[in-house]
């Protein structure tokens, strides 16, 4: 007779996967994997944490402590519930030193087996058990609160003059001032973060503070930083070359030791400035931008809600609430940025995109270096003096070697009788009547590129040194703009040391651009101040260069295009000019609503005028009236016949 054996199934029942244990969870995470069990101690899990173990694939979460403590109802148990993630909690401190990093095991009903051997056992956490446990803790949440009131109180009286008065952070070289910033954290939904404010980056191009690791992640998704702001902890660097690649790193070490940290930025050539404050860095970026006065702050992967800061378990957590009531209406969460952000063209100009490149201005990037960086690689500067690379219209540029147009042949039959004039008397009109000038032409939007070219050869012809053509872009004329073209105009005005800060918004611009090509006593080459600004006004999409700028110039040519609905930013833009420069003179075509304008006001002796520069002999005049203005003569010129060259 055959006794019965024992039948032992092939397969155990429970959930399987490889145990990976560690302390603190922060250092866990990065080593988890899909398939595994997560082994943690962490009390209250918060959501942030929750998220980036979700994000692993893990099948189990096993913790040592109570997912929900009761002080405050922290929603991380719940995101790793949602995710269908498998919850033990409370295996306590014995249970965890059985669950060895790197053993299989297998979990049923809230014990943790290896094969059949039970190692640990703790409360199974299912949706049911977790809404009961957070509503619970919403009565202990008053307890918690007085202690946090109770640490900000302690906070702000240690950190009010950072806090109230912005003493103490450090002023930035990147000026922020009137347009927006998007403070970067690392966050383990950063990810989503930045696809939400995808549309917003690419139309307004805000400046970008990115705060520790999150400027390595920012960099795999091509996405640049202006500034860097580290803690105290190099584990959390990012790499040489994206240490070395932002245009300014700020050291907060929050009240720890920083001296690690400054010796490993010193070896790689990086000189940080320095924000000592008790502040975590995530603050001290929050208060570095606003102190920089920006129109809006944006922050990333940060916390912004009361869930939020009791969540955050790190040290510091009053100052990341205080640090938020300082900013106030200025800051925003990247998650709300697509609710509110305009889908129609009007959104590019909703919040002022304040320079990209004003980074520029203290990074001081050469003359030499403009065009290059701005795509700017048209025609040179002796092509332009010469009126190369293109027609210059009919008999536009006056050949001194022959005297004839050198857009035109002697056999040309179907001359007018006013090219004619020009071809046969050019010699004698223009040859050395700007000797020894420099001479800058500014074009506004609509002006006619033949034209340009042919008032830019005849002005060469004439003898003087063509500096550099100069395109007012709709930009800066656009009405939606104009608070943007104000606060860069008083930055700038403040950055050069010269013009009149209380002067209207295009009259403060008209000065900037003339401070900056020109100048009533200008200097043999552009100074560091005019080389900043210049960049500045390049990189804003406010001008646009037309080759490479060779410094400041004696006399201006202002060349009008399509009337603007609004003059008064001509006129603003115009005045500002002539009050800061040399000799001016302003061309249009005939029939120019703007010009009219102009010439309707009683302006000094620097302004002067020509109109129909669609014609040869406009062509020939503007010059020809530039010479005048080396004195500030002023006056109105026209070019209909031969009899009206000249009118006063």
């Amino acid at each position: 007779m055959r006794l019965p054996t024992r039948q032992i199934p092939s397969v155990l029942p429970g959930t399987r996967g490889t145990l990976r244990a560690g302390r603190p969870t922060r250092a866990l995470v990065p080593r988890l994997k899909e398939g595994d069990i997560a082994v943690i101690d962490h009390v209250d899990l918060d959501r942030s944490t929750a998220l980036a173990i979700a994000a692993t694939g893990v099948i189990a979460v096993v913790n040592a402590q109570p997912m929900v403590s009761g002080r405050y109802p922290n929603r991380g148990p719940k995101t790793l519930a949602d995710a269908g993630i498998e919850l033990i909690d409370q295996i306590g401190e014995a249970g965890l030193d059985k669950l060895v990093d790197g053993r299989k095991a297998r979990i049923l009903d809230g014990e943790i087996f290896d094969g059949e051997r039970l190692l640990a056992s703790g409360r199974v956490l299912d949706q049911e058990s977790l809404e009961s446990d957070l509503e619970n803790a919403k009565q202990g949440l008053s307890s918690h609160l007085e202690l946090f009131t109770h640490n900000s109180s302690e906070l702000l009286r240690r950190e009010e003059e950072v806090l109230l008065h912005g003493n103490g952070v450090p002023p930035l070289d990147t000026p922020l001032a009137g347009r927006p910033v998007v403070v970067v954290a690392d966050h383990p939904d950063l990810d989503r973060l930045l696809g939400d404010l995808a549309g917003f980056l690419r139309e307004q191009r805000p400046t970008i503070i990115s705060v520790g690791p999150a400027a390595k992640r920012l960099s795999k998704k091509h996405v640049r930083h202006a500034v860097l702001v580290l803690g105290a902890d190099t584990d959390t660097f990012p790499e040489p070359k994206v240490l070395t690649g932002a245009a300014e790193v700020v050291l907060a070490p929050g009240g720890s030791g920083s001296e690690q940290a400054a010796e490993l930025l010193d070896r790689i050539g990086v000189q940080p400035k320095r924000f000592d404050s008790s502040l975590a860095p995530e603050d001290a970026a929050l208060l570095i931008a606003y102190a920089q006065h920006p129109s809006l702050v944006i922050g990333a992967g940060v916390s912004t809600t009361l869930t939020d800061f009791l969540e955050d378990q790190r040290p510091g957590l009053a100052g990341t609430y205080l640090t938020r009531l300082a900013l106030g209406p200025t800051l925003i969460d990247a998650s709300a940025v697509p609710a509110v952000r305009r889908k129609e063209p009007l959104a590019r100009r909703l919040f002022l995109p304040l320079l990209t490149a004003v980074t520029a201005l203290a990074i001081g990037l050469p003359a030499g270096v403009w065009a290059a960086d701005h795509g700017l690689t048209g025609r040179g500067l002796s092509e332009i003096g010469t009126g190369a690379g293109g027609d210059a219209g009919a008999g536009a540029t006056v050949d001194t070697t022959s005297g004839q147009s050198s857009s035109r042949t002697e056999t040309d039959s179907r001359q007018s009788a006013e090219a004619q004039f020009v071809a046969e008397a050019g010699d004698t009109l223009l040859p050395g009547r700007l000797a020894g000038q420099k001479v800058a032409v500014v074009t506004f939007p609509g002006a006619d590129r033949k034209t340009v070219d042919a008032l830019t050869g005849n002005v060469t012809t004439a003898g003087a040194e063509m500096t550099g053509v100069l395109d007012v872009r709709p930009n800066l004329l656009d009405p939606d703009r104009k608070q943007y073209v104000d606060s860069l105009a008083t930055q700038l005005v403040e950055q050069l040391g010269r013009g009149d800060a209380d002067q209207a918004t295009y009259q403060r611009m008209g000065q900037v651009i003339g401070e900056t090509y020109a100048g009533r006593k200008p200097p043999a080459a552009f100074d560091k101040q005019a080389k900043t600004a210049a960049v500045a006004l390049l990189t804003g999409d406010l001008v646009k260069a037309q080759g490479r700028p060779t410094g400041p110039a004696d006399l201006v040519l202002v060349v009008l295009g399509e009337d603007n609905e609004v003059t008064t930013a001509v006129e603003g833009l115009t005045e500002g000019l002539g009050a800061t420069t040399k000799g001016l003179v302003v061309t249009a075509a005939t029939g120019s609503e703007d010009l009219a304008a102009l010439r309707a006001n009683d302006w000094p002796g620097w302004f002067a005028s020509v109109d129909g520069i669609e014609s040869t002999t406009g062509q020939i005049v503007a010059p020809l009236a530039l010479a005048r203005q080396k004195n500030q003569e002023g006056g109105e010129f026209g070019a209909s016949g031969f009899g009206g060259l000249l009118k006063d």
